[in-house]
């Protein structure tokens, strides 16, 4: 047997001082008692008193507390099994790891602006599964899809730039790797969530985006940085910016967030296209993913522990009223006369 809220049993306690308030009740009575009428007189009068009623009368007041605070503790055995829906949502997150994503127009850089957005959005979900793939030239599966959350977040904020052999944009090579994801998947309702600048070098995302349209995919477009753009910094070993990136000219690079191509992606597959200046400016976005239509994922027997509650509470009741219908008149037995 166990108890589903064993706290409750610490109100055992309050029996102490009950009964010593029974004993000071039971010893100021018979002392008020001697003061008024002899022993001689108290045992002839048709009301019972002392030892012979108040003991048996105040057991069983105790007796009623205890079962109803061992009702109110929720005594539980046996079990039942039970068949669980689990829903959700299908959430893969399509992160740009292009160099461009080191620009500073977001502080500290738009990549660390992306990752606190993504575990922001994970952090607000319940049984949704979440898988995350990082894109540049070259798209790779940073965390398959997932319901541990801590797990993900985890492999979500170790994501880094592509190496340099690795480098441009090509968005169709993320979507083609996602889809990849969602056929593997359970057939629930789900979503793709593009987080980048927006700067697609290769241009082959038209094609790619039917494959989604054919699956139903809905995407979400979150656009990283400020229209005006910002230079690219080049990183030394150490983190630390060491020059920026520049044309064949000489000329400064400036990356520019391309908020056209990400409201087109978007629209294509029923989705929205969200700019990101501060994690806090994602509200809207994490608001409207509470509320959208979850689909069955899964399903599992659940075990659950049978409450037993009622039959201390029964008890209880019981005593109760025994203890309210126990009359103070005196029972006097006559013998049958002859």
């Amino acid at each position: 047997m166990i108890f589903a809220n064993p706290i409750a049993l610490f109100l055992l306690l309050l029996l102490i001082p009950f009964t010593l308030l029974i004993i000071w009740n039971y010893r100021k009575k018979r002392q008020l008692l001697r003061e008024f009428i002899s022993e001689t007189a108290a045992a002839r009068i048709v009301v019972r008193g002392g030892r012979e009623i108040d003991f048996f009368k105040s057991a069983l007041l105790l007796l009623t507390l205890c079962f109803f605070i061992l009702a109110l503790a929720r005594p539980q055995w046996g079990e039942r099994f039970e068949s669980l829906d689990i829903r959700g949502l299908e959430i893969v997150f399509l992160l740009d790891s292009s160099a461009s994503m080191n620009a500073e127009d977001l502080q500290p850089n738009r990549l660390e602006v992306a990752k606190n957005l993504i575990a922001t959005i994970v952090d607000s979900l319940k049984t949704d599964l979440v898988s995350l793939v990082n894109f540049a030239a070259v798209a790779y599966v940073q965390c398959p899809l997932t319901i541990d959350y801590e797990a993900f977040k985890l492999m979500a904020l170790a994501s880094q730039i592509s190496p340099s052999e690795e480098q441009g944009t090509d968005f169709a090579k993320g979507f083609s790797l996602a889809l990849s994801l969602f056929k593997k998947s359970r057939g629930s309702q789900k979503l793709l969530i593009l987080i980048t600048d927006g700067e697609d070098l290769e241009n082959n995302w038209p094609e790619a985006l039917k494959e989604l349209q054919k699956e139903k995919i809905t995407v979400f477009t979150v656009g990283i940085g400020i229209p005006a753009g910002a230079p690219i910094p080049i990183l030394d070993q150490n983190g630390k910016t060491s020059g920026w990136k520049k044309d064949a000219q000489g000329n400064i690079v400036k990356s520019r967030l391309d908020e056209g191509t990400l409201i087109k992606i978007a629209s294509s597959c029923q989705g929205q296209y969200y700019r990101l200046s501060a994690v806090a400016g994602i509200e809207p976005f994490i608001g409207m993913l509470k509320h959208y239509e979850r689909k069955i994922l899964a399903q599992k027997v659940k075990s659950k522990k049978i409450d037993r509650f009622q039959y201390p509470l029964l008890l209880a009741v019981m005593l109760l009223l025994f203890e309210m219908a126990l009359s103070d008149r005196k029972i006097t037995w006559r013998k049958k006369q002859s």
